[in-house]
Protein backbone atom coordinates (compact mmCIF):
# COMPACT_ATOMS: atom_id res chain seq x y z
CA UNK A 1 0.00 0.00 0.00
CA UNK A 2 1.44 3.43 -1.08
CA UNK A 3 2.83 5.60 2.19
CA UNK A 4 0.24 8.51 1.42
CA UNK A 5 -2.27 5.84 2.01
CA UNK A 6 -0.87 4.43 5.62
CA UNK A 7 -0.96 8.43 6.32
CA UNK A 8 -4.48 8.53 6.03
CA UNK A 9 -5.87 5.51 7.77
CA UNK A 10 -3.37 6.69 10.29
CA UNK A 11 -5.10 10.23 10.77
CA UNK A 12 -8.66 8.69 10.74
CA UNK A 13 -8.63 7.86 14.75
CA UNK A 14 -6.88 11.46 15.08
CA UNK A 15 -9.71 13.00 13.14
CA UNK A 16 -12.71 10.73 14.80
CA UNK A 17 -11.27 12.18 18.01
CA UNK A 18 -11.66 15.87 17.65
CA UNK A 19 -15.07 14.73 16.11
CA UNK A 20 -16.07 13.63 19.01
CA UNK A 21 -15.07 16.04 21.43
CA UNK A 22 -18.11 17.23 23.58
CA UNK A 23 -18.93 17.45 27.24
CA UNK A 24 -17.22 15.90 29.75
CA UNK A 25 -17.66 11.77 30.21
CA UNK A 26 -18.32 13.15 34.00
CA UNK A 27 -18.95 15.83 36.07
CA UNK A 28 -16.54 17.16 38.61
CA UNK A 29 -18.02 17.25 42.54
CA UNK A 30 -18.33 20.93 42.40
CA UNK A 31 -20.03 23.41 40.71
CA UNK A 32 -16.98 25.87 39.53
CA UNK A 33 -20.02 28.83 39.27
CA UNK A 34 -20.06 28.53 42.97
CA UNK A 35 -16.62 29.12 43.50
CA UNK A 36 -14.57 32.58 44.10
CA UNK A 37 -11.42 33.14 41.42
CA UNK A 38 -8.95 32.02 44.56
CA UNK A 39 -11.05 28.66 44.81
CA UNK A 40 -11.49 28.56 40.79
CA UNK A 41 -7.92 28.31 40.48
CA UNK A 42 -7.50 25.49 43.10
CA UNK A 43 -10.35 23.71 41.52
CA UNK A 44 -8.94 23.95 37.74
CA UNK A 45 -5.73 21.61 39.56
CA UNK A 46 -8.28 19.12 40.55
CA UNK A 47 -10.38 18.46 37.65
CA UNK A 48 -9.95 16.48 35.06
CA UNK A 49 -10.84 18.16 31.61
CA UNK A 50 -11.71 21.68 31.38
CA UNK A 51 -14.63 23.23 29.61
CA UNK A 52 -14.17 26.14 27.14
CA UNK A 53 -16.46 28.73 30.03
CA UNK A 54 -13.66 27.11 32.59
CA UNK A 55 -11.11 27.93 30.33
CA UNK A 56 -12.75 32.18 29.09
CA UNK A 57 -13.20 32.23 33.14
CA UNK A 58 -9.36 31.58 33.18
CA UNK A 59 -8.57 33.74 30.68
CA UNK A 60 -9.99 36.65 31.79
CA UNK A 61 -8.35 36.07 35.45
CA UNK A 62 -4.70 36.13 34.50
CA UNK A 63 -5.57 38.85 32.00
CA UNK A 64 -7.57 40.85 34.38
CA UNK A 65 -6.90 39.83 37.91
CA UNK A 66 -10.58 38.66 38.39
CA UNK A 67 -13.70 37.80 36.26
CA UNK A 68 -17.14 39.88 36.54
CA UNK A 69 -18.73 38.40 34.12
CA UNK A 70 -22.27 36.91 35.10
CA UNK A 71 -22.29 34.60 32.21
CA UNK A 72 -20.19 32.65 29.37
CA UNK A 73 -21.75 34.93 26.73
CA UNK A 74 -20.50 38.00 28.61
CA UNK A 75 -16.76 36.19 29.17
CA UNK A 76 -16.84 35.41 25.32
CA UNK A 77 -17.50 38.55 24.02
CA UNK A 78 -14.86 40.32 26.28
CA UNK A 79 -12.59 37.81 24.80
CA UNK A 80 -13.78 38.39 21.66
CA UNK A 81 -13.44 42.38 21.78
CA UNK A 82 -9.88 41.62 23.13
CA UNK A 83 -8.83 39.63 20.04
CA UNK A 84 -7.94 36.88 22.67
CA UNK A 85 -10.19 34.53 21.46
CA UNK A 86 -12.55 34.48 17.91
CA UNK A 87 -16.17 33.68 17.32
CA UNK A 88 -15.19 32.06 14.39
CA UNK A 89 -14.23 29.22 16.80
CA UNK A 90 -17.70 28.29 17.67
CA UNK A 91 -16.79 26.70 20.55
CA UNK A 92 -19.95 25.50 23.30
CA UNK A 93 -19.05 26.03 26.68
CA UNK A 94 -19.58 22.98 28.13
CA UNK A 95 -17.94 21.26 25.68
CA UNK A 96 -14.30 20.27 26.71
CA UNK A 97 -11.70 22.84 25.61
CA UNK A 98 -8.75 21.92 23.30
CA UNK A 99 -5.08 22.93 23.78
CA UNK A 100 -4.49 25.14 20.96
CA UNK A 101 -7.79 27.06 21.76
CA UNK A 102 -6.11 27.50 24.89
CA UNK A 103 -3.04 28.55 23.87
CA UNK A 104 -4.08 31.34 21.47
CA UNK A 105 -5.72 32.55 24.24
CA UNK A 106 -2.46 32.45 26.90
CA UNK A 107 0.22 33.72 23.40
CA UNK A 108 -2.35 37.04 23.25
CA UNK A 109 -2.39 37.78 26.64
CA UNK A 110 0.97 37.09 27.11
CA UNK A 111 2.02 39.22 24.07
CA UNK A 112 3.53 36.76 22.42
CA UNK A 113 4.52 37.33 18.82
CA UNK A 114 5.90 33.90 17.90
CA UNK A 115 7.80 32.63 14.72
CA UNK A 116 7.64 34.02 10.75
CA UNK A 117 5.25 31.54 10.27
CA UNK A 118 3.30 32.28 13.05
CA UNK A 119 3.74 35.86 12.33
CA UNK A 120 2.39 35.41 8.59
CA UNK A 121 0.28 32.30 8.85
CA UNK A 122 -1.17 31.91 12.35
CA UNK A 123 -2.68 34.93 13.38
CA UNK A 124 -4.11 35.32 10.06
CA UNK A 125 -6.46 32.56 11.16
CA UNK A 126 -4.98 29.77 9.54
CA UNK A 127 -3.52 27.64 11.99
CA UNK A 128 -3.88 30.26 14.71
CA UNK A 129 -3.99 27.54 17.53
CA UNK A 130 -1.25 25.48 16.19
CA UNK A 131 1.14 27.89 15.77
CA UNK A 132 0.36 29.31 18.85
CA UNK A 133 0.80 25.87 21.01
CA UNK A 134 4.20 25.41 19.32
CA UNK A 135 5.55 28.71 20.63
CA UNK A 136 4.23 27.59 23.99
CA UNK A 137 5.81 24.66 23.92
CA UNK A 138 8.98 25.98 22.77
CA UNK A 139 9.10 28.18 25.83
CA UNK A 140 8.30 24.93 28.32
CA UNK A 141 5.53 26.68 29.12
CA UNK A 142 3.32 23.70 28.37
CA UNK A 143 4.02 19.91 27.64
CA UNK A 144 4.37 18.90 24.08
CA UNK A 145 0.91 17.90 22.46
CA UNK A 146 -1.19 18.70 19.48
CA UNK A 147 -3.18 21.58 18.96
CA UNK A 148 -6.83 19.19 19.16
CA UNK A 149 -5.62 17.72 22.24
CA UNK A 150 -8.35 18.36 24.90
CA UNK A 151 -7.06 20.32 28.00
CA UNK A 152 -6.91 19.05 31.58
CA UNK A 153 -7.47 20.79 34.48
CA UNK A 154 -3.38 20.44 35.78
CA UNK A 155 -2.10 21.18 32.71
CA UNK A 156 -3.94 24.31 32.45
CA UNK A 157 -3.17 25.09 36.00
CA UNK A 158 0.36 24.81 35.57
CA UNK A 159 -0.05 26.87 32.53
CA UNK A 160 -1.57 29.44 34.45
CA UNK A 161 1.15 29.98 37.00
CA UNK A 162 3.62 30.10 34.29
CA UNK A 163 1.92 32.87 32.46
CA UNK A 164 0.96 35.11 35.18
CA UNK A 165 4.76 34.97 35.84
CA UNK A 166 5.50 35.89 32.34
CA UNK A 167 3.13 38.55 32.55
CA UNK A 168 4.67 39.97 35.93
CA UNK A 169 8.31 39.51 34.12
CA UNK A 170 7.39 41.53 31.12
CA UNK A 171 5.53 44.35 33.09
CA UNK A 172 2.39 43.48 31.55
CA UNK A 173 0.62 44.04 34.50
CA UNK A 174 -0.94 47.41 35.43
CA UNK A 175 0.91 49.55 38.59
CA UNK A 176 -1.18 51.63 40.26
CA UNK A 177 2.12 53.37 41.99
CA UNK A 178 2.42 55.09 45.07
CA UNK A 179 3.12 58.79 44.88
CA UNK A 180 6.10 59.66 47.01
CA UNK A 181 6.84 62.91 45.67
CA UNK A 182 5.38 65.97 47.84
CA UNK A 183 3.70 67.60 44.68
CA UNK A 184 0.65 67.85 46.49
CA UNK A 185 1.90 69.60 49.26
CA UNK A 186 2.94 72.13 47.09
CA UNK A 187 1.16 75.61 46.38
CA UNK A 188 1.46 77.63 43.02
CA UNK A 189 5.03 78.72 43.31
CA UNK A 190 6.11 75.71 44.67
CA UNK A 191 6.49 76.28 47.87
CA UNK A 192 5.79 73.80 50.78
CA UNK A 193 2.41 74.15 52.40
CA UNK A 194 2.62 73.64 55.81
CA UNK A 195 -0.62 73.17 57.88
CA UNK A 196 -1.59 75.34 60.91
CA UNK A 197 -1.40 74.34 63.85
CA UNK A 198 -5.11 73.48 65.53
CA UNK A 199 -5.26 74.81 68.83
CA UNK A 200 -6.84 72.36 71.69
CA UNK A 201 -10.25 71.79 72.01
CA UNK A 202 -11.13 73.31 75.58
CA UNK A 203 -10.04 71.62 78.67
CA UNK A 204 -7.45 69.49 76.74
CA UNK A 205 -4.32 69.10 78.21
CA UNK A 206 -1.19 70.90 76.60
CA UNK A 207 2.59 70.61 76.54
CA UNK A 208 3.08 73.78 78.28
Amino acid sequence: MPKRAWQLILAVPMLISVACVGPRPTQPRVDSSTLTDDGFQFYLNEVDLVTVDEAYRAMLILADGADTSENFAEREQKLVDRGVARSAWELQPDHVIDSGSVAFMVCRICDLKGGLNDRLIGWSGLGDRRYALRELIYRQMIDDSVDYQYMTGAAMFALMRKADALRAKKGLYESKGVDLTDEGDRDAEGHLIVPEAVPPASGAPTNE
